[in-house]
């Protein structure tokens, strides 16, 4: 059997390269056309275990905007068409996706593929359409009762000026489709959220208004439901420290737990989306009054799969077992209290804060003000040095990002990986 993965731009690629390489006898990738580095700058295109690259165009861009229809559009057209060769040349088996625009685009082409006996392990196009489009997903949440932000999708100026009347200030705008938090943008005042409106509407119809939560942490769930719409693995770890990047705030370092706090809430939403296969049901406990609310759900999986696949649960394959219409075996109970964490993205973290600290110290000593407060007080220097000691310094169990090791097993991805987000957090500190 011989595996195809796509989008291995996305971290979670090399992460299911990983779990599957000894299932199949040969593993093929997609690299995106362009320039040399930016078709080679993604963890899986220089892995040893890998037998053959192939450049693909790109399918994102219309569903960037929302177009959301179960015909293909010429640039999904042309993507599709692509990849059908690939399977064609390589005797692919299963294809297997890992960002929202190829598992959107798939879902469309599922009879495609599967004529050519070939397995797509995703939800069929009308079902996913329940959590591709955000306002969807959120309007199942409150069939269900899952608590989630007060939220508006207004489709002229009037209803926004409705919305902004019905919803208190700030306010946050997002696409109806995106991933890592793109095109996300917050409004104190009426001007700005009209003037964000009318920008985001211009590339993305009809987008989301919400209510803004202060986040006091975040909890995600990381859930492998069956084709009963029924959950067979959750995962729900504990958040220690968050990196925070505007309205986005990733998990820094994490600790497992067999809790899952609202288990049976969760059940019921992943029920009425009725999606089956990997999910990511991301939440943010408000700091007001400690409550969680939905944000969003994606079809697949993230970047924090090591979550686990390094406790000892491979969830690619029993994903792949689930699509096969095979019962999975069993789940065994995860080990409490291991933290997991990701030095990588800690040491970029305690840089840039020592970086503005010591910007705003100088901004205060000419009497101008601070650009970093709100980072600052939550993030102090002393706070990170703190938890880096118990982190990394302690006895307790720990398991650090498997994208920072294995240098002498496969030397290259953890190189590119530390490059390329290296040259990321520069451009976005130059920019």
């Amino acid at each position: 059997m011989n595996l195809l993965l796509t989008n291995t731009h996305e971290e979670q690629a090399y992460l299911i390269l990983r779990c599957l390489r000894r299932t199949f006898d040969r593993v093929v990738i997609t690299v995106p056309e362009g320039g040399f580095l930016h078709r080679w700058s993604g963890s899986c295109a220089l892995s040893r275990y890998v037998h053959r690259r192939h450049a693909v165009p790109d399918c994102s861009a219309d569903w960037a905007t929302g177009q959301l229809q179960p015909d293909n559009t010429p640039a999904e057209a042309a993507w599709m068409d692509r990849i059908e060769d690939i399977c064609i040349r390589e005797d692919i088996s299963v294809v297997l996706p890992s960002y929202d625009a190829e598992v959107y685009v798939l879902s469309k082409n599922l009879e495609r593929l599967q004529r050519r006996g070939i397995l797509v392990p995703v939800a069929p196009f009308e079902r996913l359409m329940a959590i591709l489009d955000k306002s969807r997903t959120l309007a199942a949440a409150a069939r269900c009762g899952f608590p989630a932000p007060a939220t508006r999708t207004p489709e002229s100026e009037e209803e926004l000026e409705t919305a902004a009347m019905e919803l208190p200030a700030p306010w946050v705008l997002k696409p109806r489709c995106n991933a890592h938090g793109a095109r996300l943008s917050y409004a104190t005042d009426r001007d700005a959220l009209f003037a964000a409106w009318r920008e985001l509407s211009a590339v993305s119809p009809r987008p989301l208004v919400q209510e803004f939560i202060p986040p006091a942490s975040k909890r995600n769930f990381y859930v492998l439901a069956d084709r009963g719409h029924e959950i067979v693995s959750v995962l729900s770890p504990e958040v220690h420290r968050l990196r925070r990047a505007g309205l986005r705030t990733p998990s820094a370092a994490v600790e497992s737990t067999r809790e899952v706090p609202l288990r049976e809430s969760v059940a019921n939403l992943v029920r009425e989306l009725g999606v089956w296969g990997c999910m990511t049901i991301q939440t943010v406990v408000d700091a007001r009054d400690g409550s969680l609310r939905l944000m969003e759900a994606n079809p697949r999986f993230g970047h924090n799969l090591w979550y686990r696949t390094e406790l000892g649960v491979n969830e690619p394959e029993l994903l792949l077992a689930i699509a096969r219409g095979e019962t999975p075996p069993p789940v065994p109970p995860v080990q409490e209290g291991v933290l997991m964490a990701d030095p990588l993205w800690d040491l970029i973290h305690l840089v840039g804060q020592c970086v503005d600290r010591s910007g705003d110290w100088i901004r205060s000593r000419l009497g101008r003000e601070r650009r970093h407060a709100a980072e600052l007080d939550f993030d102090t220097v002393g706070f990170l040095l703190s938890a880096y000691r118990d982190n990394y310094f302690s006895r307790r169990p720990r398991i650090t990002n498997p994208l920072n090791r294995g240098l002498l097993r496969d030397p290259l991805p953890p190189l590119v990986r530390m490059g390329r987000i290296g040259l990321q957090t520069l451009q976005r500190r130059v920019g």
